[in-house]
């Protein structure tokens, strides 16, 4: 048995991610099951990486919600530093989007409008998530969906200075704003494009934009339109093409007009698996792709720039395919 702290006995890992694994524990003080993240060995030794692995904690602190996993603790140990974590016992809607596909209409509204009372929260607290992704939303066994991960989370004022400390614009390809891509700060704008992303997926059963590579999925998301959906809800089809919008000042104000455009309110509500996997599959008009606005496609020559820093983020900060794919359970 391993001890953290004098409290905290560490069991089974249960995710890992491009910086961190998350393990099992039980916590002796308060006699309850708890997870922690642990920061790879291999990057503890990096100031600049452990001062944004533990801005996770500072950041998530800063505002409490149902809808967000609890952080309790935080230290280190040594030089690698750990965060304490509420235990969500579930899957994350990365793993049910690659068991069933498409989700039924009610299950994709009930997770969005739950996503976004979160991100509503961190907007007012002034933060900007940054990294809203499939990986990122959990789906517990029992009560409402959990939005975690708050690594790469920064204050809105912060995030206005520009890219990370190193240099580096951090987020994931398939979720990541055309503004991102481009070199311009994330804004709770950037966050409510990602949520539109990952309604379209719930919706489709994939994201609006694929590639080969990283590179190739990120400029898809500055010059090409959206696939329209088809034989979907049509308000939620509407409200992710509003959400999707190239220009941020097209998208919905906040998180909460994004809300009330989705009608009800599903906080709390439980969003279990698909009982049968014979859902029919939504289409996408494939002759959307096709066509391109000269506008977007006569960018300037800067915008692959911004493109190349997001692909060499891959190499430097976090596994490459974890740009594409995500990360499992709560790690992040």
């Amino acid at each position: 048995m391993v001890l953290l702290s004098d409290r905290y006995e560490l069991g089974a890992t249960i995710g890992a991610g491009g910086m961190a694994r998350v393990v099992q524990a039980h916590d002796r003080l308060l006699d309850r099951p708890v997870a922690v993240k642990l920061m790879r060995d291999d990057l503890s030794a990096d100031p600049t990486v452990r001062q944004r692995f533990l801005r996770e904690a500072r950041a998530a602190a800063r505002f409490a919600h149902p809808n967000a996993v609890a952080v309790y603790d935080t230290g280190q140990d040594g030089r690698r530093p750990w965060i304490v974590m509420e235990l969500v016992d579930g899957d994350n809607l990365a793993d049910r989007l690659a068991a069933e596909g498409a989700l039924p209409a009610e299950t994709a509204k009930a997770i969005t409008d739950q996503v976004l009372a979160a991100l509503s929260a961190a907007h007012r607290a002034g933060m900007v998530h940054r990294d809203v992704k499939p990986a990122n939303i959990l789906l517990p066994d029992r009560g409402g969906v959990k939005l975690t991960d708050f690594g790469i989370a920064k204050g809105i004022q912060e995030a206005t200075a520009g890219l990370t400390a190193t240099g580096q614009l951090i987020g994931t390809a398939k979720y990541l704003a055309p503004e991102q891509v481009d070199g311009h700060p994330a804004t709770p704008a950037s966050d409510i494009y990602a949520m539109g992303v990952v309604l379209y997926e719930m919706l489709a059963g994939a994201p609006p934009f694929s590639g080969e590579n990283a590179l190739a999925v990120a400029l898809a998301h500055t010059r090409d339109p959206v696939p329209p959906l088809l034989g979907v809800d049509p308000t939620l089809a509407s409200v992710a093409e509003r959400a999707l919008a190239k220009d941020p000042a097209g998208r919905y104000p906040d998180a909460a007009a994004m809300r009330e455009a989705l009608g009800g309110d599903s906080r709390g509500a439980p969003v279990a698996p698909v009982a049968s996997a014979a859902a029919t599959v939504p289409l996408r008009d494939p002759s959307a792709a096709a066509t391109v606005p000269d506008r977007e496609r006569n960018r300037p020559p800067w915008l692959l720039i911004g493109v190349v820093v997001l692909a060499l983020l891959g190499l430097l900060a976090f596994a490459a395919d974890s740009l594409m794919d995500g990360t499992t359970g709560q790690a992040g």
